[in-house]
């Protein structure tokens, strides 16, 4: 942008859940999180019948993940055009939409949900595309139009899980399955954290100048394109070269957009956190490298330890920034301590029941209700924040 944004929206007569639909999004998506994760004792338990492998993943990812991302991008892209906040029709839609698919994957109709979160995401677009040619038309940071990007790019993929079209091969149906579950998330953590992450960091004064805005475009667009080649060749060639290629991007971005990740101490535990956030989706890319047999049993180490670490991050990143005083909020938290170890219990105890099969059944039960106790503890932390109005602006 060709002046720093004030980071403001126009004047609205709609309620502030409206104008900042993080503030529905975030417990709608802990609440798909529960459960999605409560399916699995249930099951095993005899109170639920249908095996949940497919609603599982759907609901973390589509519910859980889409709501986070559907939050954030509903907030803070008006804001950075200085156009109109949302307004109480196209929140309807939106939600309507998402709890559609929320639904229907509940009652096994994957399909079904799937064809209802391609329409969320595409009624998302809209949303987004009208504040563009309404607003200043200047794109917001790299990042940010990175994140719209991998909208675009999990709708296309929806599209096709839903239509057929990604069954017509194994390996078709790999890369739609990369890029709709990796992708959907990866792209839009790396966009918004060259943003977001500095400042978890505590590298948002002088120190944050030394990366210029062409650097940091640059090595977001950069590592992102690689991110998506490496899904093809995952998908059509070889597992280990596609993860050492996607290992790859991630240091790469992390040295050209956000070199604060290892050239500063940690200040606080939310940046030790990131820190640790990232270099585990590291160590599980290499981890798939070196034992591409495994690579199940390795994902949960990336999306657990690595993915759903960073989103819980930038949402309470977002969460102080509009209804705390970050310069308030202490440094030291003993309750992300507690959600950091717990992550790594958690994934160390799901990776088990995949490379232990006789653990299987008591290793989900654990791994869900640890998950479940997580994501608690992150409401404990932030749910009156969600609920606060923000300060005059």
């Amino acid at each position: 942008m060709s002046q720093p944004p004030r980071y403001l929206t126009k004047p609205s007569g709609d309620p502030i859940w409206v104008t900042e639909p993080f503030r529905v999004f975030f417990p709608l998506g802990l609440l798909a999180a529960v459960f999605g994760l409560l399916l699995w004792p249930m099951h095993y338990f005899g109170w639920w019948p249908v095996y949940p492998a497919l609603q599982h993943p759907r609901i973390l990812i589509f519910g859980f993940g889409s709501a986070f991302v559907f939050g954030f991008l509903g907030t803070a892209w008006p804001r950075f055009l200085e156009a109109e906040a949302l307004r109480m029709w196209e929140f309807v839609i939106l939600v309507a939409l998402w709890t559609s698919g929320q639904l229907a994957y509940a009652k096994a109709a994957i399909i079904g949900g799937d064809w209802f979160l391609f329409a969320a995401c595409l009624c998302l677009i809209v949303i987004l595309v009208r504040r563009f040619f309404a607003g200043s038309k200047e794109l917001p940071p790299p990042g940010f139009s990175l994140a719209f990007l991998s909208v675009f790019m999990a709708a296309l993929a929806l599209l096709g899980l839903s239509s057929g079209w990604a069954n017509r091969s194994p390996e078709l149906y790999h890369l739609h399955r990369l890029v709709s579950y990796q992708g959907f998330l990866m792209l839009p953590l790396l966009g918004v954290g060259s943003y977001l992450f500095p400042r978890i960091l505590g590298d948002s004064g002088p120190s944050a100048k030394k990366v210029s805005g062409q650097r940091r475009a640059v090595s977001v667009w950069l590592s992102s394109a690689l991110i998506l080649v490496s899904f093809g060749i995952e998908a059509y060639g070889s597992i280990p070269l596609g993860n050492l290629i996607r290992m790859s991007a991630l240091l790469l971005w992390a040295y050209g957009a956000v070199p604060g990740v290892v050239k500063f101490r940690s200040t606080s535990t939310r940046a030790w956190s990131l820190r640790l956030g990232l270099l585990l989706i590291a160590i599980a890319f290499l981890c798939r490298v070196l034992w591409p047999d495994k690579v199940f049993a390795f994902e949960h180490i990336l999306f657990l330890c690595g993915f759903t670490q960073l989103m819980l991050l930038v949402a309470d990143r977002v969460a102080i920034g509009h209804g705390d005083d970050p310069e308030a909020v202490p440094s030291r938290s003993l309750r992300w301590r507690w959600i950091v170890w717990l992550l790594l219990l958690t994934a160390a105890t799901r990776a088990t029941a995949d490379l232990v099969p006789s653990t299987r059944v008591s290793h989900h039960i654990y791994a869900a209700v640890m998950l479940v106790v997580i994501l608690g503890i992150w409401w404990w932390e932030n749910g009156k924040r969600l609920r606060k109005a923000p300060k005059e602006e």
